[in-house]
């Protein structure tokens, strides 16, 4: 063969390559928690689950609300937004920490049933309403029992013990 022909054989190759992977559907990302290093829930059609954090140009995504807050507290100074999944798909709260203050939108329901890691997803949410949060308990009552709302700052409080756990 010529190198005249190689070069168009190649060039080909890497046409077709392409155009294939072009084709492909794309493949969710898969991460590892930064906190309890299992893999992220990724989102899916009907529900929202990838928790992320946002400190200056980085962005971290986390298995759940208290894992996210939990390493922030324990990884990152300064100000930090994290964007929690709701019951409302594309609708994130932005829970923020200005100041060393925690705080997020008037009306949230927050839920931070103490669960295993494998349930975190589950069992720490925030809420647009009570209902949502009703819901979400009712069709989750093997794992979350008699939950109850909490406010943000006794998730805080939890994530901290649970950094306070880690270093024991």
């Amino acid at each position: 063969m010529t190198t005249k022909i190689k070069s168009k054989l190649s060039a080909l190759i890497v046409v077709a390559l392409i155009g294939g992977a072009l084709q492909m559907p794309l493949q969710a990302h898969e991460a590892k928690c930064p906190h309890c290093e299992l893999d992220v829930v990724q989102n899916t059609a009907t529900q929202d689950n990838e928790v992320a954090l946002k400190y200056g140009k980085k962005r971290i995504e986390y298995r759940c609300l208290m894992c996210a807050i939990a390493d922030a507290n324990k990884s990152y100074k300064g100000d930090v937004t994290v964007l929690a999944p709701t019951e409302l798909k594309e609708k994130p709260v932005q829970i923020v920490r200005k100041d060393g203050k925690w705080s997020a939108p008037e009306g949230i329901v927050v839920l931070g049933e103490k669960v295993k890691h494998r349930f975190c997803q589950t069992g720490y949410r925030v809420f647009t309403t009570k209902a949502a949060f009703d819901a979400h308990v009712q069709k989750n009552k093997v794992t979350l029992k008699d939950a109850v709302p909490i406010t943000l700052d006794q998730l805080v409080a939890i994530a901290d013990q649970e950094n306070k756990g880690d270093q024991q």
